[in-house]
């Protein structure tokens, strides 16, 4: 059966419209013109964190505590590639990764911080891509500004990380991480051993490869392992951990959140999750009439609409 990226892309585009109104939309996702205002920080963000797009108001605002001088960028247009590369479709996912790197070169960055693990892993170990600019995961380059974050908001939570570990950028990105939520006053970091088999970050190919019974029984035994060491609260480190795990506070009396989420309380900067409301919530009306505004003021089609929300948001 051929892959439908445009239903693939346009489900990303319409959980984006429903969960984001017009003026939270911090990012550029036209490509830029020839000659664009030059920035000193290009954040790439990918595509799929766009059905999250808690994260992205999250980290901009960290940005913008910064004073930082940066633009924020993703979705198809900027597309790495790596869904096509995962089709087969291997020509094709090379052209759009040499074409979005000359997008972001326009902007004529010193630096590109990435968002997305799988754009990291496309371009540095399946392409093996020389870049034209400095790259850096978005936690590796926050915790290169922590002293320039007045971090002084208590955050009394037992949070244990949920990070990967199977190579070399991926231990440094939850490291990261990890040394961020060090950071938060208030916060106790609960130790333990991630689970190998959880692969490079939670992806539909992860819970292929091992079965998704094995991945389920995976997750409730980190969530169970971390609750008996004293956590209440689970962080995860990508934008699809956090899609595929926040189900389980339906079942388990523990908190599911982003780790930047948590870090960014301690900054008094907190965005509703509304995917993991919406999907917690398990009732496709519901979620249709909560988001009645944005659909009116993204010009969602109502079909549509009812379409990605009974496919996202319906039974667990």
């Amino acid at each position: 059966m051929t892959f439908d990226y445009g239903r693939y892309f346009g489900e990303i585009a319409v959980i984006r419209d429903l969960t984001t109104m017009p003026d939270e939309a911090r990012w550029r996702l036209a490509a830029p013109s020839r000659e664009p205002e030059r920035h000193r920080i290009v954040l790439y963000l990918g595509c799929n964190v766009f059905r999250t797009s808690h994260m992205i108001r999250t980290i901009t605002a960290i940005f913008d505590r910064l004073g930082l001088d940066y633009i924020a960028v993703g979705g198809p247009t900027y597309c790495c590639g790596i869904v096509h590369h995962l089709q087969g479709h291997t020509t094709a996912a090379r052209g759009m990764a040499s074409h979005t790197v000359t997008l972001l070169e326009r902007y004529q960055p010193e630096e590109v911080v990435m968002w997305c693990p799988s754009c990291i892993y496309f371009y540095d170990e399946i392409q093996r891509m020389p870049l034209p600019f400095a790259v850096r995961h978005a936690s590796e380059f926050l915790v290169s500004r922590l002293p320039d974050l007045d971090l002084t908001r208590p955050v009394n939570r037992s949070v244990a990380l949920h990070r990967h570990t199977v190579s070399e950028p991926r231990q440094r990105e939850g490291m990261a991480g990890r040394r961020l939520l060090e950071a938060v006053p208030g916060l106790r970091l609960v130790e333990h051993e991630p689970d190998p088999r959880f692969g490079r970050a939670c992806t539909p190919a992860v819970h292929a490869e091992v079965g998704l019974d094995v991945w389920t029984r995976m997750a409730r035994d980190e969530i169970d392992r971390v609750r008996a060491a004293g956590a209440d609260t689970l962080a995860t480190i990508y934008h699809g951990c956090q899609r595929y795990l926040c189900v389980f506070e339906a079942e388990r009396p523990i908190a599911i959140e982003h780790y930047l989420t948590v870090f960014g309380r301690s900054l008094g900067i907190e965005f509703e999750d509304r995917f993991k409301k919406f999907r917690l919530w398990q009732d496709p009306e519901r979620v249709l009439a909560e988001t009645a505004s944005c659909q009116r003021a993204n010009d969602v089609d109502p079909a549509r609409a009812r379409t990605v929300v009974s496919e996202a948001f319906g039974r667990l």
